[in-house]
């Protein structure tokens, strides 16, 4: 038998392969490095842990997403007071002066959430009693032990100091699995305020949204969006995806809630990877600007644009306050009453808070449980249109 001879050009065209396609990837991380590094993040990081950089600039990068925090805790910019400080600690002093009834721990957690999505971080927090009253939180901002921000949060004392604070409002949102739609229905029934979210049927309306109607319910659209690995992760029928047209995008949608009219807003189920591109979700908005409605971000990924692109596009967006999820899959009792605590300290100490609640065969008779007055804790259960951010509004 003649054997074949092993082709000689085999080698140096495999090498070829190889040194293009590591010329190419090297170039990609390059390009992606040089982005970040330009990026305020970027910035800030090197700043943080390098010590390069200058640290006025820092100052004002981390000044930005504080700013960004302060907004979207609804702080108007009539309520900052910015004061220059001397000396090694922090730059600046900014003193934000809120009404009586405000909430400082959701203005802290929004500029917390904010300056860490930068790169920065709150150093430390305290809480004291001021003058007169008034509830005094402060916060050092910086960059690991560079501080650049003195925050000074003070919320007004109640004219009448015997006065009791407003009850807390909670805007509850029931939800179910498919296989538990039944129980959804059922719970249509209750007397109870609350809303209820639902995801578009494979043809015409399906038995929650009609139970919402028919029961006088605010419906929250519960729009399949594409998720990561799909269609192997499929969220179900009428999904839109990334390929899709703008035109296709907004009709999809245009579909869904004319189908399910009237509703008070519309919200991801799931959308892992649609929600991280920018083109998709201005679609979206777009077509929820048209329909004056609200973005319900239910469980945000990372990388995800919603946020950040609603306010460059005028989109109204929000976020629920605690989603109870897997706990009611579960049905532990003390967990739900334990997680069912979170929701209405939330609310007393926020102000509001949106809470998400699945409905299995475990949570649907820990309702009543839930509903009791001793439960609530004083807190009083309201439409979600009360509490959620709407067209045309800071707050």
């Amino acid at each position: 038998m003649v054997k074949r001879r092993a082709s000689k050009r085999s080698l140096p065209t495999t090498l070829l392969i190889g040194i293009a396609a590591a010329s190419v990837l090297g170039l990609f991380l390059v390009g992606e490095g040089v982005m970040w590094f330009a990026s305020d993040h970027g910035r800030v990081t090197v700043w943080r842990w390098l010590h390069l950089g200058d640290r006025a600039h820092a100052v004002r990068l981390i000044g930005k997403r504080i700013e960004t925090g302060l907004e979207n805790a609804g702080v108007p910019r009539s309520a900052l007071e910015s004061t220059v400080l001397e000396g090694e600690g922090p730059a600046l002093r900014w003193r934000i002066r809120l009404p009586e009834g405000a909430s400082p721990l959701r203005v802290n957690h929004e500029v917390t959430r904010a300056v860490e999505s930068g790169g920065a971080e709150v150093l430390s927090g305290r809480e004291d009693a001021g003058a007169k009253g008034t509830l005094v939180v402060t916060l050092l901002v910086g960059a690991r032990s560079r501080p650049t921000h003195e925050v000074v949060i003070e919320r007004a004392a109640l004219r009448d100091e015997d006065a009791e604070r407003p009850p807390g409002r909670l805007a509850l949102v029931l939800f179910a699995s498919t296989e538990h739609e039944s129980l959804l229905v059922a719970a249509c029934r209750r007397p109870e305020t609350f809303a209820v979210l639902a995801a578009p049927a494979e043809t015409g309306r399906q038995p929650v949204v009609r139970a919402a109607h028919e029961h006088k319910r605010e419906l929250v659209l519960y729009m399949p969006m594409e998720p990561d690995n799909y269609p192997r992760n499929n969220p179900g029928p009428a999904t839109l995806t990334v390929e899709m047209t703008d035109g296709r995008i907004e009709q999809g949608l245009r579909r869904e809630l004319d189908r399910t009219a009237p509703v008070v807003a519309v919200a991801n189920l799931m959308g892992q990877f649609a929600t991280r591109d920018e083109k998709f979700m201005t679609a979206v908005y777009r077509e929820l600007r048209q329909a004056r409605l609200p973005f319900l971000h239910v469980n945000p990924a990372p990388r995800a644009v919603c946020k950040s692109l609603a306010s460059r596009v005028g989109a109204a967006y929000d976020l629920p306050d605690l989603v109870i999820d897997g706990i009611a899959e579960r049905g532990d009792p003390k967990k739900l009453d334990a997680a069912w605590k979170d929701a209405v300290t939330m609310a007393h100490e926020r102000g509001d808070a949106i809470v998400l609640l699945r409905v299995t065969p475990n949570s649907a008779p820990w309702l009543d449980r839930a509903f009791a007055a001793k439960r609530l804790e004083g807190a009083e259960l309201v439409a979600l249109t009360d509490v959620i951010r709407r067209p045309g509004t800071a707050d």
